[in-house]
């Protein structure tokens, strides 16, 4: 009931937002766990309350992003994308489609991880293209 009824409040208070890809939906911008205030949300994605997002940093479709992960200048997580763990998402990157970033990898600017990447350690260089692309820490 009280997320149907913030929901609601969502509606009434944001209405819908073009977001930079043109999708227009129903969002609402995200509270970082400090109380300031992040980027958009669409109301089909999720962001945990201990997640940080950028002001100028977008969630949208039905992208999760959970644990203490961060998602960080203009980068943008769509699609299934699910960023968790510790993972950061830097500035002009996109994860999209089924791709999973988790643990403590990160993803520099510019990056785009798409199809159904899984990546749980290191650094993703900047400005390249990542599909189906596999970066899984070593145990041995």
């Amino acid at each position: 009931m009280i997320n149907s009824l913030q929901t609601f409040v969502n509606r009434l208070r944001y209405g819908k937002h073009t977001f930079a890809d043109g999708d227009v939906c129903f969002a609402a911008p995200h509270t970082n766990p400090d109380g300031s205030v992040g980027g958009w949300v669409a109301e089909t994605a999720l962001v945990e309350d201990t997640c940080w997002i950028d002001p100028e940093a977008e969630v949208l479709e039905f992208a999760s992003v959970k644990d203490d992960a961060k998602v960080l200048g203009t980068a943008v997580i769509s699609g299934f994308a699910i960023i968790s763990g510790k993972a950061t998402v830097n500035d002009w990157a996109l994860v999209t489609e089924c791709s999973t970033v988790t643990g403590t990898a990160y993803v520099g600017s510019g990056a785009v991880v798409c199809g159904e990447s899984y990546i749980n350690t290191g650094y993703v260089e900047k400005d390249k293209f990542y599909k189906n692309f596999c970066q899984v820490e070593d145990d041995a």
